[in-house]
């Protein structure tokens, strides 16, 4: 006896249903609606326009309060009792001070006070202190010895700023140099973020390289991190390096 074979196309057409394109973005799109879980925990925030009021939207919400107007200042994620907004751009190139100026020439480096200092790597990974340590990076700027400027990691995350179309957000001054446990915090949400960071019109996603932590060893040197494997780093702080900067979920 003969076997009869049928075209899936025209089964599916016999019974109301039909095969359709899909882009990649779609069905992925498709498939993490259906594993929303995988993305608790990260968010897009803005300040509404109608009343600047701070709120933060699960990511598969935000193209429409984006398509009305809204503007997001970033991907807020909150995990372990802390919670931590990611800008949408970062900086690239920035130096952590202006001195030392090389290797062999560390004259003029200064040890900035009121900075988390350690050369202790656990010890490091558990600061915390990202804001207070761009405080006095900022404050501890001089004419010799320059952090305050965008071109220095800590100034350019001070100056940096998001704002609705009112004027009102996380404005220069809100944002600050991720301190190294801040930035373990992004490297374990890498995937998330960047996820959340590709339906923010204009952002860019955090790339697989190092990036400045506010956190010190010395006079000469500070830590990074390399979110690609997770490499905890000295740097002297001279090296050009990627800085991406952070906020809160403030008024």
């Amino acid at each position: 006896m003969a076997i009869k074979t049928r075209k899936i196309s025209d089964w599916l057409s016999a019974n109301g249903q039909a095969i359709t394109n899909a882009s990649k973005a779609t069905m992925e799109d498709a498939i993490r609606a259906d594993i929303g879980q995988l993305y608790d925990g990260v968010f897009i925030m803005f300040h509404r326009k109608i009343d600047n009021f701070p709120l933060a939207v699960r990511v598969n919400s935000w193209a429409s309060y984006q398509n009305s107007g809204e503007v997001a200042e970033g991907v807020l994620l909150v995990e372990g009792g802390r919670h931590l907004v990611v800008a949408p751009t970062e900086g690239t190139d920035k130096k952590w001070s202006s001195k030392p100026v090389s290797s062999s020439d560390t004259s003029g480096s200064v040890q900035i006070s009121g900075v988390t200092t350690t050369g202790d790597r656990m010890t490091a990974l558990n600061d915390f202190a990202g804001r207070a340590n761009t405080t006095a990076i900022i404050n501890g700027s001089t004419s010799s010895n320059v952090t305050n400027t965008e071109a220095y990691a800590a100034g350019f995350c001070n100056k940096y700023a998001r704002v609705n179309a009112n004027g009102n957000g996380l404005t220069a001054g809100k944002w600050w140099l991720p301190s190294l446990a801040e930035l373990v915090m992004i490297w374990a949400n890498f995937d998330k973020i960047n996820y959340a960071l590709s339906k923010i019109s204009g952002a860019t996603q955090l790339q697989q390289n190092w990036y400045w932590s506010s956190t010190q060893i010395s006079a000469t040197t500070a830590w990074n991190l390399y979110l690609n494997d997770g490499n905890v780093s000295s740097s002297y702080k001279f090296r050009q390096g990627r800085v991406r900067p952070v906020s809160a979920f403030l008024y």
